[in-house]
């Protein structure tokens, strides 16, 4: 009914996925997120760098459900939903935790003063940390950058001994892995796998609040790979995409899906992997044949349907990581098990890393004066050879890692997930081709070749020169190189007559 700082349409497919399903019995207060397409009528704006998908935005919801004879149906129900661009689940989540009370107890000055608040904030530039206001509260936090290579934690700012606590967000993406992931965790080398693979999966849960923190922390499994395809943590019967997602006339979208609806027991029964979650959200689910996923019942019985033969098996770290004698808080089994699947993604792409370095051109094959040579094409056979035994044990074996690993890499090479990742280090080596190109065009006796040279060839040069200046402007920031490569064409400027040089100039204005 109320919509603030509109700049998407209000639809249908918005409405639905603001509140639980009637069958999930949510009362009180239920917080979860979905991801829904601009196709719902959201404008297009310019890509962002900071955001990961420019085709979706993300919604975060805020749902309160409580009885009251003084309204109609008995009930009290309302939403509290904020859209952004940002897959920023865990800072979004709490900024809804924090002003919906607020609206739901003061009205629209609660949203007038949070408005305030972000306006305080300033730009959100990746790389930062933040501790900013919220309606009487202070957030902790820092956007993550490209060249993080590891989760940064935010800075810790000094504050007045009564000013409020801050409230610190380790991470603004994910939230609580471990105990989202608890039922799932004997099992989680074969939903790595899966994830990896971009292997369908259907959540099917009681509530929205349960399937959206399950899928978002399947998702992040790879990490720090991105996920490449699809995926809804919390999807309805009313989206405009159920009939393409519950065909049975092909094989099932690469795509995960978090659902609630009992229909969907029935109308994904064909998905090749199943995770029912239990009411009991400590009770760890059991690996079942899909044929033993009865549509008889409403949700059918708890457990991880799936057919999947793993590649790897579970190694000796992560049975170390589940031994139950052991009593660590649950912050440190968190740490443990993100430290876990990072570092079997590592282990996992380093022979690609090193594969990508040999297509690196010489260094001595690039000319100054020539168009800089591009990354060499990626073989998959070529790169399959490289994987000798000697080398696979070095890498994998020494960390408990056994399993068909060429088998894996070769499924693996065909997955959209591959596809993005190479396509994102295909960038990243020809900019630093292009760079390394820059440095010895500016590191050239410019002076000594302008000798015995046609107006032509040098006015040829200025342009190239020219070019490579702009060229350097998209690749960062370099003022030593841009001086470097304006003093170039100073040089030639001195030695063009001085007709040519009153018209060149002009366009040689750096």
């Amino acid at each position: 009914k109320q919509w603030y700082q509109r700049r998407v349409a209000i639809t249908a497919g918005i409405c639905y996925l603001a509140f639980p399903d009637s069958n999930s019995g949510c009362s009180g207060d239920t917080c979860y997120h979905f991801r829904i397409r601009k196709e719902y009528g959201v404008n297009k704006k310019r890509e962002d760098i900071t955001g990961r998908d420019s085709q979706f935005y993300y919604g975060y919801v805020f749902f309160r459900q409580t009885k009251g004879e003084q309204f109609k149906r008995g009930y009290f129900q309302k939403s509290f939903v904020l859209l952004t661009r940002k897959p920023y689940v865990n800072l979004f989540s709490n900024i809804v935790q924090i002003i919906a009370p607020q609206f739901f107890e003061s009205g629209k000055v609660a949203i007038e003063v949070a408005m305030h608040n972000f306006g305080s904030w300033g730009a959100i530039v990746p790389g930062k940390s933040y501790q900013v206001p919220l309606l009487g509260q202070v957030l902790a936090f820092h956007i993550p950058s490209i060249k993080d290579k590891t989760q940064v934690a935010p800075k810790e700012f000094p504050t007045h001994a009564l000013a409020p606590k801050p409230v610190v967000l380790r991470s603004i993406v994910e939230h609580d892995v471990y105990n989202t992931l608890r039922p799932l965790l004997p099992h989680i080398g074969v939903l790595w796998e899966q994830v990896l693979l971009c292997e369908p999966i259907v959540v099917f849960g009681t509530s929205p609040s349960a399937t959206s923190a399950l899928v978002q922390a399947i998702v992040s499994l790879m990490a720090p790979l991105r996920y490449a395809n699809d995926y809804r943590p919390y999807f309805t019967i009313h989206d405009s995409e159920f009939q393409e997602f519950t065909s049975k006339t092909h094989a099932p979208s690469r795509i995960i899906l978090g659902v609630t609806n009992p229909y969907f027991n029935k109308a994904l029964q064909h998905w090749p992997n199943v995770v029912i979650l239990d009411t009991d959200p400590d009770k760890t689910l059991k690996i079942l044949n899909p044929k033993e996923h009865s549509s008889s019942s409403l949700r059918g019985k708890p457990g991880f349907y799936t057919k999947y033969k793993p590649f790897l098996s579970k190694d000796k770290q992560l049975r170390k990581l589940l031994r139950s004698d052991r009593q660590r808080p649950a912050e440190v089994e968190d740490i443990l098990i993100r430290r876990y699947l990072m570092d079997l993604t590592h282990t996992l792409m380093i022979p690609l890393e090193q594969y990508i370095s040999s297509l690196m051109p010489l260094q001595k094959s690039i000319n100054p004066f020539r168009q800089p040579p591009l990354l060499q094409q990626f073989q998959h056979d070529a790169f399959i050879d490289t994987l000798t035994d000697s080398a696979l044990k070095m890498n994998t074996e020494l960390k408990g890692l056994k399993g068909d690993w060429k088998a894996l890499y070769r499924k693996f090479l065909r997955s959209p997930n591959f596809e993005l990742w190479f396509q994102n280090k295909r960038i990243e080596a020809n900019q630093r081709i292009e760079l390394l190109h820059v440095q010895q065009l500016c590191d050239a006796d410019i002076y000594s070749w302008k000798h015995e040279k046609h107006e032509v060839e040098i006015v040829d040069m200025l342009l190239w020169i020219r070019d490579r200046y702009d060229a350097l402007g998209n690749l960062g920031n370099y003022p030593d190189l841009q001086a470097h490569l304006k003093n170039h064409i100073d040089t030639l400027l001195g030695v063009v007559p001085t007709d040519l040089q009153s018209t060149l100039k002009p366009a040689f204005n750096l």
